[in-house]
């Protein structure tokens, strides 16, 4: 089974923020079970603080992986919460974030799906994986600590209610069906061009339509010089966080493939609306962009 841990590069996710002061949120447990009835709460309280998803399959593997995770986790002391779904009973949810054996780890900061590993890992190991974690949701404005409260449930219910529009896409997302998620956002951007949830929104669909079934570990670690391998390079290297390496092996292929700039052009931009406007690594290829077109 591939093993994942390294690969992500997490710390690139976001430009370092400054920290906001602790709060609290009151949860039913630090360690519980995720199903598709709640998965929308996990993705909830993911904007209040990081939330592990742990894929596991007990008739496979005992749960000795698990009850060493769950220990690690709860030494963190509420700065994480572990969901863990039964891979072989949820396969909806297994579906939905490309699962495709156990155990299998991932981060879910700010209902952004991070792959951390696949396979079993020695406690040294997760633990640094999970330190790793908690900087980035630092890095993104998260400083929340969860307490178990006796009648607490998981607070989606704090969430905004979203667009129906933008409901329609997210439904879609969740069951994987990336073209009405796509043909929801087009609707959305049709009633109102400067929406820009449904701009950041349809890049970041069609990022995800773009890269379904590519193993990140089966990449060049250069990238291709055919136009083609350098686009879908650099698509999967923007999917798992690192848009430094995407928009800067684009903007190479300025130099290399002038022929092309106009199609190199209109993929980088729809790449730059998967980050956040005052992402560093964004402005700065923006940067770059313009001396190389002007």
């Amino acid at each position: 089974m591939s093993n994942f841990n390294g690969a992500y590069d997490l710390s690139k996710l976001t430009k370092p923020a400054a920290a906001a002061p602790k709060a609290s949120v009151s949860v039913p447990a630090l360690v519980f079970e995720c199903t598709e009835q709640n998965l929308r709460d996990v993705l909830g309280l993911s904007n209040e603080l990081p939330v592990i998803l742990e894929f596991h399959a007990d008739s496979v593997k005992p749960l000795e992986f698990s009850t060493r995770l769950e220990k690690i986790v709860l030494g963190l002391a509420g700065r994480v919460v572990l969901a863990r779904v039964d891979a072989q009973q949820e396969q909806r949810v297994s579906q939905a974030f490309a699962v495709k054996g156990a155990p299998t780890l991932l981060a879910v900061i700010k209902g952004q799906p991070v792959p951390l590993f696949e396979g079993d890992q020695d406690d040294e190991a997760t633990a640094k994986v999970l330190e790793q974690v908690l900087k980035v949701a630092a890095e993104n404005g998260m400083n929340s600590i969860a307490i178990i409260g006796n009648d607490a449930t998981l607070p989606s219910t704090q969430a905004p209610q979203l667009p129906p529009l933008h409901q329609e896409a997210f439904d879609a997302i969740g069951r994987m069906d990336f073209d009405a998620a796509i043909a929801a956002y087009n609707r959305a951007l049709v009633e109102n061009p400067r929406d820009d949830l449904a701009v950041s929104g349809l890049a970041q669909v069609k990022l995800l339509q773009r890269t379904e079934g590519i193993d990140p570990s089966t990449l060049p670690k250069e990238p291709p010089t055919d136009i083609a391998g350098l686009l879908q390079w650099s698509d999967v290297m923007a999917s798992i966080g690192d848009v430094s390496l995407a928009f800067n092996a684009i903007l190479d292929g300025f130099l290399t493939h002038p022929e092309s700039k106009d199609q190199l052009r209109k993929h980088l931009v729809e790449l730059f609306a998967v980050v956040d406007t005052d992402n560093s690594d964004l402005l700065a290829a923006r940067k770059r962009l313009a001396s190389l077109l002007y």
